[in-house]
């Protein structure tokens, strides 16, 4: 077993047994991570954080090669990120977050944007900088683009052809198809230009960018189709 360090932030946190928890965590040197901090539900000030949810910490942890499950021997906060708790939207937006990376992040691939990206986004809610909505969305599409689950805007899905905004929408096949290809799904919407551009901008952009208000409803109304088709299991609304 070896000894490493990483920053991590907690996506999840559950009880083991009496006295241990087990942990979700991204890091920015490891990608995803299981790990179990033992003691830390009986003796709370044996550690320098309480590795709670959307908290960043440092953590030294033993890298076993039989299990997925690391054991963390140490774990310090670096920042509590308290301010995500200043209201319910904030914090409800904040869950989703952490939600949606323990949802398509492998475990224990390595991948610095997907951390930075989370790492940002997070403190961007704890300063309350940028519209919520343009934030949430920008999350979302950087993630999904990232971690290779993002809708495809730029040609079929079914047959890999260049599709125009003359195309038609399937959340269910995962992106645009082409007249061709509409038996795929014949229930397909015709592409909306305007929130086609929007989603490209969505997922090129390394800030959250400002979005006309007017397309909110479709653009998330789009995403939340998409992800519903596309993960394994279900998150709550985009919407808020």
């Amino acid at each position: 077993m070896g000894v490493q360090t990483a920053e991590a932030i907690v996506l999840r946190r559950y009880p083991f047994r009496e006295t241990s928890v087990t942990l979700s965590c991204l890091t920015d040197r490891f990608g995803k991570l299981k790990g179990l901090v033992k003691g830390l539900r009986a003796q709370p000030n044996r550690y320098r954080s309480a590795m709670e949810p959307l908290t960043i910490n440092r953590v030294v942890f033993y890298e076993t090669r039989t299990s997925q499950l690391h054991l963390i021997s140490q774990c310090d906060l670096l920042d509590p990120l308290g301010t995500l708790q200043r209201d319910l939207e904030t914090m409800q937006l904040a869950a989703f977050c952490a939600n949606l990376v323990d949802t398509v992040v492998p475990i224990e691939e390595p991948h610095a944007g997907v951390y930075q990206l989370f790492k940002h986004t997070l403190e961007r809610l704890a300063l309350g900088a940028g519209d919520p909505s343009s934030v949430r969305l920008h999350f979302v599409i950087r993630l999904l683009r990232l971690s290779g689950f993002h809708p495809q805007l730029n040609e079929c899905v079914g047959c890999r052809t260049a599709v125009s905004a003359a195309g038609r929408w399937s959340a269910k096949e995962g992106g645009l198809l082409c007249g061709s290809c509409l038996h795929e799904d014949p229930r397909a919407e015709p592409a909306n230009p305007e929130i086609l551009d929007t989603l490209k901008t969505l997922s090129e952009a390394a800030q959250p960018p400002a979005i006309d208000e007017a397309i909110l409803p479709r653009l998330n109304q789009r995403l939340t189709d998409f992800l519903h088709w596309r993960l394994d299991r279900p998150l709550r609304t985009l919407t808020t």
